[in-house]
């Protein structure tokens, strides 16, 4: 989306009321442009104008993504599309992940110079070998008188010259072989940097979609069935009203901590956004990933929280949590869903407390 269409909203925002005036919105037929209903979504959602939201706005206006489409309907009918959630669904839909194919382009590069590392080096052997050979035809050539001799020792300084260069380009290929080794690996570390949630050290969403998607792979493929758990912060939106956004901001860290000590290479915990965090367990029955939960709930209600910069006491910290078995009948889409309402139903039901999926 142009940066100039956006100062035109900007300005049209600021000093219209009413849409019908907005130049950009409307045809010299007098028919509405797409701008008409991106501007009406903008502030349906008061959006900010960022070019973000704007190319979101754009992709569920006139793009063909329906699954982007019916998640912004279930965000937008739940009241949760908000600058924020609009950010990860731009993250999640619309960001290409230019280090994965940044990657992609080393790993071919070094492959190809690997190949030609190995190619110089069959020919310096065999540069070698025809010296070799040349030198020992010299000898028996050199007994003899003429001019023979020079035009021998001229080939021979020939030899030596393309035997030194191809060491040379050798050398230059072993240069260029290190170099890009250590960029593909300042690559990996900039990749994980990329994957985890700077406040809370944990990885995030984009990582828990890659995570969750090997592991769907895997259950096609024969492998365990993952347990999916949605876990959202109680009344977190009172604590950053009351004590504000440090104090709020700490809490999420406390969370995260606490969730994090059943974190192992076969339990993964991401923060999912805003005060939500999501886990995956691969070896665990619904039942046995339940009662770790829930063993983690009690633990965090049972801690006296006070705010470290007025001493004043923060309540009791609990979290609601939703549990959902992927079966073999299961998108990505329907395991995230079922986690989702039994995350629903935990907070219908009072908050503080852990829901298996049921379809009833």
């Amino acid at each position: 989306m142009k940066l100039d269409i956006k100062n035109i909203l900007d300005g049209y925002f600021r000093d219209n009321d009413n849409e019908e005036s907005c130049p950009v919105c409307i045809e010299e037929d007098g028919q509405r442009t797409p701008l008409f209903a991106i501007a009406s979504f903008i502030r349906q959602h008061n959006l900010s104008l960022s070019s973000n939201n704007l190319e979101l706005a754009w992709e569920y206006i006139c793009g063909g993504k329906s699954v982007l489409k019916n998640e912004i309907l279930g965000l937008s009918s739940a009241g949760r599309l908000n600058n924020s959630s609009a950010a990860e669904l731009h993250d999640k839909y619309l960001r290409s992940d230019i280090g994965v194919q940044i990657d992609k382009i080393l790993k071919e590069a070094i492959t190809q110079i690997h190949q030609t590392s190995q190619i110089i080096d069959d020919g310096t052997k065999n540069s070698i070998e025809a010296e070799t050979n040349l030198i020992e035809h010299a000898d028996h050539i050199r007994t003899q008188p003429g001019d023979l001799d020079n035009a021998i020792q001229k080939l021979l300084d020939l030899s030596h010259l393309m035997v030194e260069s191809t060491r040379e380009n050798r050398e230059q290929i072993s240069e260029t072989n290190k170099k890009l080794a250590e960029l593909q690996t300042e690559l990996e570390q900039a990749r994980n940097e990329a994957d985890f949630d700077q406040l809370t050290k944990l990885p995030n969403r984009r990582k828990f979609e890659r995570t969750l998607d090997d592991l769907l792979e895997k259950l096609i493929q024969g492998g365990a069935a993952p347990i999916l758990v949605f876990i959202d912060i109680d009344h977190f939106k009172k604590v950053n009203d009351t004590f504000g956004h440090e104090c709020g901001d700490r809490v999420l860290r406390l969370v995260a901590d606490e969730l994090s000590t059943m974190s192992n290479s076969k339990c993964h915990t991401s923060r999912y956004g805003g005060e939500e965090f999501a886990m995956i367990f691969e070896d665990k029955s619904i039942d046995q990933a339940c009662k770790l939960v829930d063993q983690c709930r009690e633990t965090l209600s049972r801690r006296a929280l006070v705010d470290l910069e007025t001493g004043q006491s923060l309540g009791k910290l609990t979290f609601s949590a939703g549990v959902a078995e992927c079966l073999q009948s299961d998108t990505k889409r329907s395991l995230l869903r079922k986690a989702d309402l039994a995350l629903y139903e935990a907070k219908s039901q009072g908050r503080n407390t852990v829901l298996q999926y049921s379809a009833e």
